[in-house]
């Protein structure tokens, strides 16, 4: 892995700790959450890999099919967030274990670094998958032949947020392979293990203004996914 370090957002590791906004910091505190942002980087072992697939929206059913595999994506929030799409991005990210028996060992040793660094990896976790979809933007970018096969990225959705059942997260993982290649594992409630490991699904749109909501891409210029070394896998399915 690089020693190249990504350039996470210090505001975002306090808002998960539960800071407002122009609240006072102590100087320990500042100095902790610093540290940690660094740390997170050190000790985790971040990784990520996508596929992408065709898909069909089923009207009748209001489901959407993935093609080539087994899933199929059920509820309003999902059907309204990839309806239009032509195609959908698969992709799975991790930190490893390594991290969480970091946080372990604070937790009996220092409990506040122990919580910011939890809070660290939060934030860390977002930007390796921000990073990913620089990286889906850029090879669908490389596909183009002509405007009429431009394709618009939207944002990422997790299974288990809105109405999409986390019930899917077994056919998910054997999709990608993640579980052979990332070492991800499911619990029997299908959480996910490591802790800090996230699925997304991610629609591709020829049109545009379909595309809704568009994916942020102010990180791409923040960080070139070239520079990192993060990827394991990627590749396109019909």
């Amino acid at each position: 892995m690089t020693n190249r370090l990504l350039p996470l957002e210090k505001r975002e590791v306090l808002r998960y700790l539960g800071y407002k906004r122009g609240q006072a910091l102590s100087g320990d505190i500042e100095a902790i959450v610093e540290e940690m942002l660094v740390a997170v980087q050190k000790v985790s072992n971040p990784r990520y890999l996508y596929q992408l697939f065709d898909i069909e929206a089923d009207e009748k059913a209001q489901v959407i099919r993935v093609l080539g595999t087994d899933l199929v994506l059920t509820g309003k929030d999902i059907w309204r967030h990839l309806h239009q799409a032509s195609q959908v991005a698969l992709l799975a990210c991790t930190l490893g274990l390594e991290v969480e028996q970091v946080i372990r060992r604070y937790e009996i040793t220092d409990l506040t670094r122990g919580l910011v660094l939890d809070c660290a990896c939060t934030e860390y976790i977002e930007k390796i998958c921000d990073l990913a979809e620089c990286e889906i933007a850029a090879t669908v970018a490389k596909e183009k032949v002509g405007a009429a096969n431009a394709r618009t990225l939207n944002q990422r959705f997790s299974p288990g947020y809105g109405d999409l059942p986390l019930a899917i997260q077994p056919a998910f993982i054997r999709t990608v392979a993640a579980d052979t290649k990332l070492g991800i594992t499911l619990s029997k409630e299908h959480l996910m293990i490591p802790r800090k490991s996230v699925t997304a699904l991610i629609g591709l749109f020829a049109n545009e203004a379909d595309a809704k909501p568009r994916r942020k891409g102010k990180f791409c210029q923040m960080a070139d996914f070239r520079a990192y070394h993060f990827r394991i896998g990627g590749a396109y399915h019909d």
